[in-house]
C-alpha cells in the first residue's frame, strides 16, 4: 500500500494517449500513477489497492492537461514517487536512459550499485507506477528481446518506435 498525505488533493482521469486510453493519478506533490489498463474498470481496481484508504476525485480535465503536456510538448510534469528504497534507486536510474535509446536490465543492476540483483531490478521495474514517464518501456534484456511490459510488448513496442522518430 502507498500512502498519500491527506492534504494532497487526490484525483484521477483518463485521457487518450499515442498508445490508447491512460489512467493517471495525481497529488499536489505530482503524477503518482500513469498506466495503459486494458479496462477502465481494472485501473480503478489499481488504483484501490495501490493506494489503499485514498478517496480520490475524478478530473478528466486536468488529466488531459497533463497528458498534452508529457505526449504533445515533450515536458515532464512533477512526479510523487512512492516506493522503497531500492524501487526509487532503479526508477531513478530509468530516467536517466536517454529517449529513443534503451538499457538492459543487467545496466541497470550496474549503474544503482547492485550487478547482482538482476532479477530484484526485473521485478522493481515490474512494479514501477508511473508509465512513460519513468521510461521502463526503454529496458530490454540483455539478448536484445524486449523483455516483458506489464502493458503488454505492443504497447511497448509502440512506444519505443514513437521515441525513435
Amino acid at each position: 500500500m502507498e500512502y498519500l498525505s491527506p492534504y494532497s488533493e487526490p484525483s484521477y482521469g483518463f485521457c487518450k494517449t499515442p498508445f490508447g486510453e491512460c489512467c493517471m493519478a495525481f497529488s499536489n506533490e505530482g503524477i503518482c500513477a500513469l498506466t495503459f489498463p486494458e479496462n477502465r474498470q481494472s485501473a480503478l481496481d489499481d488504483l484501490e489497492r495501490r493506494f489503499q484508504g485514498i478517496d480520490f476525485v475524478q478530473n478528466d480535465e486536468k488529466v488531459a492537461q497533463l497528458i498534452q503536456q508529457i505526449f504533445d510538448k515533450g515536458k515532464n510534469p512533477a512526479i510523487h514517487l512512492m516506493g522503497t528504497p531500492f524501487q526509487l534507486s532503479v526508477w531513478q536510474a530509468l530516467q536517466k536512459i536517454p529517449k529513443g535509446q534503451t538499457s538492459t536490465y543487467a545496466l541497470i543492476a550496474e549503474a544503482i550499485g547492485r550487478p547482482k540483483a538482476v532479477r530484484a531490478v526485473g521485478t522493481a521495474i515490474g512494479a514501477n507506477p508511473i508509465a512513460y514517464i519513468i521510461p521502463c518501456h526503454r529496458v530490454i534484456r540483455t539478448d536484445g528481446g524486449l523483455g516483458g511490459f506489464r502493458w503488454g510488448l505492443e504497447c511497448k513496442k509502440a512506444i519505443l518506435e514513437w521515441e525513435k522518430k
